[in-house]
C-alpha cells in the first residue's frame, strides 16, 4: 500500500507540474492536450507491462524485469512462484515417501466412502483381484458378490474392527485365503485392511498333517512291537524259532523308528538352515559318487544291472556327508522301485561353466505325472503299502530337496508310469 500511494503521489505531482508549465507557457488548451498525451503514454506504458506479464505467465522461464511499481510487482510474483515451486517439490517428495511407505506395508488398504472405493494400495489388486483403473470409484459389494462378504460389509460397524476370512479363486485357478478387517475411519468412510493368509494356512495345514503323519508312522511299529511283547508275555512256552522270529521283527520295527527319528532331526536341522561350517571342505566328488555306487550295488544284491559313468577327479567344495546322503537317497530309491533285472544308470558329468550334473535313471515302475510336483513333500508317498515294504521313511526326497537348496539348485524329476524315472541335479562349483 505504501508503494502504491507513493507512486500515485509522484504521478499526481508530475501532472500538476506539467499542467502548470503548459498553462504558463501556452495557455489552457495546451494544458488539456498535454494532459491527454501524458495519460495516453501512461496507459500505453501500463498496457506494455501488462502484456509482458501475460507473456511471462505463458512462459515463466523467460526473465521478467520492470521499472517502478511494475518492477516491485514482478519481484513479488517471481518470489511467490519460487516459493510455490519449493512447496510443490516438498509436496512431491512427501507424496513419493508416502507411496513408498504404502508399498512397503505388508497389508492391503482400501478406503470406502459410503460403500464406494475411494482409494486402495497395490496389494489389494493381488488380494482381491481388483483393477485400479477400472474399479476405483466402484461399489465394492458389486465387485465381490460372495454372500459372506456381502453380509460382512452390511454388518453394523462399531468402534471395534470386524474381521472376515475369505477363500478366493484367482484367474489362474489358484485358491488364496484373505483376511479382511473393517475399521471406522470417519463418519462416512471406513478402512478395509486385507492380509494374505494363504501361506499361514498352508503352514498350519502342513503342521497338522506333519503331526498326523509322524503319529501314524510311529504308531504302526509301536503297535507291532506291543503286539509281539504281549504275545511273548502271554505265551512263555513259544518255540525258540518263533520267539526269535518275533524278536527279529521287533528289532526291525525298532530300527524303523530310529531311522524315522533320525530323518526327522535331519529335516528339522536343514529347515532351520543349519550348516556345519567346520566340516565344509574341498573333496573329490568323483570318489564320493564311486562310494555311492558301491553302496547302491550292495543294497541291490546283484538283482539289477548298473550303467555307471563318472567323470574323473572332479573337485568340489561343500559337506561331503550331506551330498552322500542326498545321492544315496536317489540311488536307493532306484533300487527299491526297480524290479529284478532292471537297469539303473548313475552318472556324474562335468559340464561347462564349472557345473556338474549328477543323474540317476531307472527302468522301474515310474510315477504318474500328478504325483511328481509333491514327491519332495514330507511323508508324501505314491503307494503307501509299497513304501512301507521297501523300508522308506517318506522323508528321503524332502531331505534331498533341502540339501540341494543349500547349493542353490533344485532336483529335476522326469518319470513315466511303467517306464521308469530320472532324477538329476546340476551343481555349481564354489
Amino acid at each position: 500500500m505504501t508503494l502504491l500511494f507513493s507512486t500515485l503521489l509522484r504521478f499526481a505531482l508530475l501532472l500538476i507540474i506539467v499542467a502548470g508549465i503548459s498553462y504558463l507557457a501556452f495557455g489552457m488548451e495546451v494544458v488539456l492536450i498535454t494532459l491527454i498525451a501524458l495519460l495516453s503514454c501512461c496507459l500505453f506504458w501500463q498496457f506494455f507491462y501488462f502484456i509482458r506479464l501475460l507473456n511471462w505467465l505463458n512462459n515463466p522461464q523467460k526473465s521478467l524485469q520492470g521499472w517502478g511499481i511494475w518492477g516491485r510487482l514482478f519481484e513479488k510474483i517471481i518470489a511467490l512462484r519460487k516459493a510455490g515451486l519449493k512447496r510443490k517439490e516438498a509436496l512431491s517428495a512427501s507424496l513419493v515417501r508416502f507411496n513408498r511407505m504404502v508399498e512397503a506395508i505388508p497389508n492391503g488398504i482400501i478406503i470406502l466412502t459410503e460403500g464406494r472405493i475411494e482409494w486402495f494400495n497395490p496389494l489389494v489388486c493381488q488380494h482381491l483381484n481388483l483393477n485400479y483403473h477400472n474399479d476405483l470409484g466402484s461399489i465394492l459389494q458389486n465387485l465381490i458378490r460372495m454372500p459372506e462378504f456381502q453380509h460382512f460389509l452390511q454388518e453394523k460397524l462399531e468402534k471395534k474392527p470386524l474381521e472376515l476370512r475369505l477363500n478366493l479363486q484367482g484367474d489362474s485357478g489358484f485358491n488364496s485365503v484373505v483376511q479382511i478387517a473393517r475399521i471406522p475411519f470417519n463418519q462416512k468412510s471406513e478402512l478395509l485392511i486385507t492380509q494374505d493368509m494363504t501361506e499361514k494356512v498352508r503352514l498350519d495345514e502342513a503342521q497338522i498333517a506333519f503331526v498326523a503323519n509322524v503319529s501314524h508312522e510311529l504308531r504302526t511299529p509301536l503297535t507291532v512291537i506291543n503286539g509281539f511283547v504281549e504275545t511273548l508275555a502271554d505265551m512263555p512256552d513259544l518255540p525258540v524259532e518263533q520267539r526269535q522270529h518275533f524278536l527279529s521283527l521287533m528289532q526291525k520295527e525298532g530300527q524303523r523308528m530310529l531311522n524315522l527319528l533320525s530323518d526327522l532331526l535331519t529335516v528339522s536341522r536343514l529347515e532351520r538352515g543349519y550348516t556345519d561350517e567346520k566340516n565344509i571342505q574341498n573333496f573329490n566328488l568323483s570318489d564320493l559318487v564311486n562310494q555311492v555306487v558301491e553302496a547302491t550295488k550292495r543294497m541291490s544284491q546283484e538283482q539289477h544291472q548298473f550303467v555307471v559313468e563318472i567323470s574323473p577327479n572332479i573337485e568340489f567344495r561343500g559337506l561331503s556327508s550331506e551330498l552322500y546322503s542326498a545321492f544315496t537317497n536317489l540311488t536307493f530309491n532306484a533300487v527299491r522301485y526297480t524290479p529284478e533285472n532292471g537297469t539303473i544308470t548313475i552318472k556324474l558329468i562335468a559340464l561347462e561353466n564349472k557345473q556338474i550334473k549328477f543323474l540317476v535313471e531307472d527302468t522301474g515302475v515310474g510315477i504318474a505325472a500328478e504325483h511328481i510336483p509333491r514327491l519332495t513333500e514330507r511323508f508324501y508317498r505314491v503307494d503307501n503299502a509299497r513304501s512301507r515294504e521297501t523300508g522308506g521313511t517318506g522323508l528321503g526326497l524332502a531331505i534331498t530337496k533341502f540339501i540341494f537348496a543349500k547349493y542353490n539348485t533344485a532336483l529335476n524329476i522326469e518319470s513315466r508310469l511303467g517306464r521308469g524315472s530320472c532324477f538329476s541335479v546340476v551343481l555349481s562349483k564354489r
